[in-house]
């Protein structure tokens, strides 16, 4: 709308497509951890970039967390196949799905579930891709730079509520 300015930030699906299309490059933040972007498919809008390496701690370790929970979960269903205990996909496929639904990680596995085995391993390469944006966000803004300095745009963001 003419006249309404407005801030918001990128889900981590765009921030992605941005580190993609070498837009957006973890390894140039500057000291302030802030870095300003333009990009195509945001025409007229302001990006700002802002990378918060307590944050990214904070996420790396949750993430260790829940695969090594989820890992302890999937070879307790794996050794229920191998005894026989549990068996058929299906029942496998239920099993396994309940430890993944549980833990939100299903996306860090490659699930193999057959009749009689089980086997799984972790997606080394989806938790690095992942891992690379942990701790950036990318706030969104109409406001102009004339109006509205980056570290000003973020402190507004931030106090949204």
């Amino acid at each position: 709308m003419d006249g309404v300015d407005w801030i918001t930030a990128l889900k981590s699906g765009a921030i992605a497509a941005l580190i993609d299309d070498k837009t957006l490059q973890p390894d140039l933040f500057d000291e302030r951890n802030l870095m300003n972007l333009e990009n195509a498919n945001y025409p007229g809008e302001r990006l700002i970039a802002c990378r918060n390496p307590a944050l990214a701690k904070r996420r790396r370790q949750k993430r260790l967390e829940l695969l090594a929970a989820t890992a302890v979960e999937l070879d307790k269903a794996k050794a229920m196949v191998m005894s026989g205990a549990l068996s058929g996909a299906a029942k496998i496929g239920v099993r396994v799905g309940k430890v993944i639904a549980k833990f939100k990680v299903a996306k860090h596995f490659k699930l193999d579930i057959e009749d009689g085995a089980f086997r799984y391993a972790v997606d080394d390469a989806n938790v690095t891709a992942e891992a690379a944006l942990d701790g950036i966000y990318v706030i969104r803004t109409s406001v102009a730079a004339d109006n509205l300095k980056p570290e000003q745009a973020v402190l507004n963001y931030k106090k949204l509520a």
